[in-house]
């Protein structure tokens, strides 16, 4: 490769919030003006080249930067996100496919055809991954040349630009989210947690009017007109989440503590399946250090596991514990009733915990019962 041609742009540094910043601020753009003037300043070879030739990377070392992105991988991601292993397998394997892809040549056909599929990780996660890989790759060579005397920036610009390439064939799908789904995924939660709930509770009512006034003909009215009232405010309710949801608005209600919340929805009524169902809340640790969408998302989504369990498992009991630390909230529900038919009644919730980085695990309990899990890293909020 010439030394005089004019080398491409470096991406600049991707900033994680949280995350102590593995280069400093203007680190891209200070980069990139310092090797345009090197490389126009340098000759196009100075002294034995022993690396992979033109913009290349040898087998061995791809090795070695992917050694390094692995290492220092746990500091560009949040604290908690780095202490999930799923999520760190899926950067390094992103990083061993795009280096292995930057390492082809038109001597060694690609492994693989097509470009490289986006990882399963957020559009921040990949930015800083891409971004510690270049920095990876870039010191690396610089490093490599300098040892060995060689004209290490030419072809530090030439790995950086082809990684590039590797990464911008993957489309804009890590970049831009995921084209809509997650947002589609987030207005069904709506419908079927709150515009669902809230219907959900009329019909009990109704059914337990109806239910009232056949069963007691001639009686005095008050039960009746009492659970008349309460479906007639579930349905204004109803109502009003619809017009929200229309209107593009999101109403968000002053949520209590978690356990007044959650008290306050097993105290209301239930399906008939429920009424003779003993329940009870526990919350361990200081929920005031959540910030408020995850207290929100952590409510709606254990209220749906409490509306499943007591609508469809046949308990005798069921007990909610909630235990909140610095770094992860841990909640699960337990009864002593038959496992679910399929974990598909609980794909809201699933999808929702899964949005927010976390995890579900509905598993038998011991010695009988059910029991659902719910494992959410904590990401710090101002």
């Amino acid at each position: 490769m010439s030394g005089t041609t004019a080398p491409a742009p470096v991406p600049p540094a991707v900033s994680v919030p949280g995350a102590a910043p593995v280069v400093g601020s203007g680190f891209g753009e200070a980069l990139h003006e310092g090797l345009v003037r090197a490389a126009s300043r340098m000759s196009p070879r100075r002294g034995p080249v022993t690396g992979a030739p033109g913009d290349a990377l040898g087998t061995w070392e791809t090795g070695a930067v992917l050694d390094r992105f692995t290492a220092r991988l746990p500091a560009v991601l949040d604290p908690a996100e780095a202490e999930v292993p799923a999520l760190r397998g899926t950067l390094t394997e992103f990083a061993r496919t795009v280096l292995a892809r930057a390492a082809e040549t038109p001597a060694t056909p690609p492994a693989s055809p097509g470009p490289v599929a986006p990882p399963a990780a957020s559009p921040h996660q990949v930015a800083a991954a891409v971004a510690l890989l270049l920095e990876c790759a870039l010191l690396h060579v610089l490093e490599h040349g300098i040892a060995h005397r060689e004209g290490a920036l030419p072809r530090a610009i030439a790995v950086v630009r082809r990684l590039g390439e590797v990464v911008r064939d993957t489309g804009d799908g890590p970049w831009s989210g995921d084209d809509g789904r997650g947002e589609r995924r987030r207005l069904a939660r709506q419908l079927h947690d709150e515009l669902g709930g809230a219907l959900s509770t009329a019909r009990h009512s109704l059914e337990a009017a109806t239910t009232a006034a056949a069963t007691a003909p001639g009686t005095p009215t008050t039960p009746l007109t009492a659970h008349l009232a309460t479906a007639q405010r579930a349905l204004t309710e109803a109502a009003r989440q619809n017009q929200a949801l229309i209107g593009g608005l999101r109403h968000r209600a002053g949520l209590p503590p978690l356990r007044e919340a959650l008290e306050a929805f097993l105290a209301g009524p239930r399906p008939r399946a429920g009424l003779g169902v003993r329940t009870s809340v526990e919350v361990v640790g200081d929920e005031r250090t959540l910030s408020e969408r995850y207290r929100e998302e952590t409510f709606l989504a254990l209220r749906e596991a409490l509306r499943d369990r007591l609508a469809r498992s046949g308990a005798r009991r069921v007990d909610t514990v909630v235990r909140v630390t610095r770094r992860w909230l841990y909640a699960k529900v337990t009864d002593d009733g038959p496992a679910p038919r399929s974990a598909e009644s609980l794909r809201s919730l699933t999808d929702r915990i899964e949005d927010l980085g976390g995890r579900t695990r509905l598993t038998r309990a011991t010695p009988t019962g059910t029991l659902l899990e719910i494992h959410l890293p904590l990401r710090a909020h101002p």
